[in-house]
């Protein structure tokens, strides 16, 4: 099997999982748009104003604006004033976001017990240690 070959079939493998738990859970409602943004506002316990999150998605602040919009009325964000200064708000993500991370969590864990199912203690290592070094130039 050539890498593409293994990287495809890996692919569809992480797919099938996703699939799954998103059966109970909704999250296939979002697109991977939405979910850049709400994995955005995850790594910013601290809530981020909306310029922020614009700049950081690399978008325009009124395109960060509709997106944000759409996710606050589904209930993925909330905002609340800003201590810093009271004409701008801070977003944060919601319980309802906080458990897409546990569900991701779930996923990549069912992904990585399948791998160790199939490979022994030292296949295991050698696969971290490539994943790893390969990753290292990834976005």
């Amino acid at each position: 099997m050539t890498l593409e070959e293994g990287l495809k079939r890996l692919e569809r493998h992480m797919w099938d999982l996703w699939r799954q738990h998103s059966q109970h859970s909704g999250s296939m409602e979002l697109t991977n748009s939405e979910l850049d943004y709400l994995y955005a506002l995850l790594s910013a316990p601290e809530g981020l104003r909306l310029t922020e999150l614009a700049a950081l998605m690399r978008v325009s602040k009124a395109s960060a604006s509709v997106m944000v919009s759409k996710l606050g009325a589904r209930g993925y964000l909330r905002k609340t004033a800003c201590p810093a200064d009271r004409r701008a708000t801070r977003l944060y993500a919601t319980i309802r976001t906080q458990h897409l991370e546990v569900e991701e969590r779930d996923v990549y864990a069912s992904a990585a017990a399948s791998l160790r199912e199939a490979l022994d203690e030292e296949e295991v290592r050698e696969l971290s240690r490539l994943l790893e070094k390969a990753s290292r130039g990834l976005k």
